[in-house]
């Protein structure tokens, strides 16, 4: 009886501990989603505040725009940690992310290219036009990225 109540104990004991286990792991997954959401929203404020001052050449900026493009480009490496491993499976990506993750690692290649390029460009920009082709190809890399792997 004495053994039978043991047993009983160890494994109620080791189903905690998988449980436990289980939930971190969830939180993890959780907080990798969301961190890359998060950067993936600065993207996007940083990229539209970029944007309106392409469409509107008077409203250029070019401290702000550099201060944009930095942001991003000073921003991939801590973005892409968060789609590492299938436990950052989730959120908004295509499993494809990590079923082909050399063609998402290609994209993720030209997008920090790009990124670099924009922040470079915008280190000695006084006005739109010198920052407008760098600019294009940053954006078509977001959207050549979304279209492959995003929901």
């Amino acid at each position: 009886m004495k053994l039978t109540k043991f047993i009983l104990a160890a494994t109620l004991s080791s189903l905690a501990l998988v449980g436990c286990t289980k939930n971190e792991t969830t939180a993890s997954e959780s907080t990798s989603i969301k961190a890359r959401q998060d950067l993936m929203q600065d993207w996007r404020g940083a990229n539209e505040a970029m944007k309106g001052m392409m469409e509107n050449p008077a409203s250029f900026d070019a401290a702000t725009f550099k201060e944009r493009a930095d942001s991003i480009a000073n921003s991939t490496a801590e973005m892409w940690k968060h789609f590492e491993g299938d436990a950052n499976k989730g959120g908004q990506a295509q499993d494809t992310v990590w079923t082909d993750a050399a063609a998402f690692k290609a994209e993720v290649d030209k997008f920090n290219a790009a990124a670099a390029e924009l922040s470079a460009a915008a280190a000695n920009a006084k006005s739109h036009s010198d920052v407008e082709a760098q600019f294009g190809a940053m954006a078509s890399t977001c959207g050549s990225c979304h279209k492959q792997f995003k929901k």
